[in-house]
């Protein structure tokens, strides 16, 4: 397991002779850091090897490790909000089945272990981001989800947008009562979502979040 790093770059002597003799070389980077939490280079490693973002098939790497670090600021931004506030203590959390989830997606640590230890990681790293998300899903279904409500006027409205589409298409769009359900759950997500984004935009402005790298 890497060790908590509170300097920009963490270095070590390449050879115990002379200090002129010594060359020192970087063995971990802070991208950014979150209040007093850095984020390090390995952090995105993990999160590259988890598959915490998709990749875009047309994005290059340099495009595509930007937004795993935006990712992983905004979970661990989220993920102090709760801790911060004392939720984090009051949720629900399963975090073993968090972290079976999120190996199974990968092929299990046996599929990734060598890989993560070529970064200094090993599975307490898996289980911190683990914790993260768990966290972060149980607040959004915990304590987000039933705070949504749909009206029948959100539905009808949802119902317009899908037979205009279905239309357009040359297709005759089905009764609202054959898909009420399914429009429910839509615009419940859709609100949902809302949520979960108003929250990480007010968490992110309430923290001093630094960049170091794009």
């Amino acid at each position: 397991m890497k060790h908590l790093l509170f300097s920009l770059i963490l270095l070590i002597p390449g050879c115990l002779t002379t200090a002129d003799e010594g060359e020192w070389t970087p063995v971990e980077t802070v991208v950014a850091v979150v209040d007093r939490t850095p984020l390090l280079a390995s952090d995105i490693d993990l999160a590259q090897r988890l598959r915490l973002v998709q990749r875009p098939v047309d994005s290059d790497e340099a495009a595509f490790r930007s937004s795993l670090l935006d990712a992983r600021i905004r979970l661990e931004v989220q993920f102090r909000d709760l801790e911060s506030s004392g939720v984090l203590y009051r949720l629900d959390l399963d975090v073993r089945a968090a972290k079976r989830d999120l190996l199974e997606s990968v092929g299990g640590m046996s599929a990734v272990g060598s890989e993560l230890a070529e970064s200094g990681l090993d599975e307490t790293d898996v289980d911190e981001l683990a914790l993260r998300i768990c966290a972060v899903n149980a607040y959004a279904e915990q304590r987000l989800r039933p705070r949504i409500s749909v009206s029948l006027a959100e539905i009808e409205m949802a119902y317009r947008e899908l037979a205009a589409t279905i239309e357009s298409a040359g297709e005759e769009a089905p009764p609202l009562t054959a898909v009420h359900e399914q429009l429910h759950r839509l615009v419940a997500e859709r609100k949902l979502n809302d949520e979960i984004e108003g929250w990480a935009e007010r968490a992110l402005a309430e923290r001093e979040v630094t960049r170091f790298t794009r």
